[in-house]
């Protein structure tokens, strides 16, 4: 884990599986009130946004933490947030008690985009 943590993957596919995950983080933010900082706002629109016009990087910064920075080239706007893969603690926690079954494992999670990311040096961020 050492060798790819801190370092910077740009998303270049499967932006759509991305999105999927942000709607329902979205969903809940706005459940809990918490839909009026810009950070919400630019996610809104984020996910509104034709994939092909964002750009998606992550960094992994822990076992299942992920610093995420998006933008939206056409409007100059960027945003980064700190998102805990909570997808892929549970497929950890399935394992160790030997469900391999489980509908979790049928889930796309944020640690297996980060998986087929490119490697990037220099994030327009």
């Amino acid at each position: 884990m050492n060798e790819i943590k801190n370092k910077w993957r740009e998303l270049t596919t499967k932006k759509n599986e991305f999105l999927h995950i942000l709607r329902i983080l979205n969903h809940y933010y706005e459940m809990r009130g918490e839909n009026r900082s810009e950070r919400f706002i630019f996610r809104e629109t984020l996910v509104r946004t034709d994939p092909g016009d964002i750009q998606i990087y992550f960094s992994k910064i822990g076992e299942y933490e992920y610093q995420v920075a998006c933008a939206i080239p056409k409007t100059a706007k960027i945003e980064s947030w700190i998102h805990i893969d909570g997808i892929a603690e549970e497929r950890m926690k399935m394992r160790e008690v030997g469900n391999l079954e489980h509908p979790v494992f049928s889930l796309v999670c944020l640690g297996d985009l980060f998986q087929i990311a490119v490697e990037t040096e220099n994030p327009v961020l």
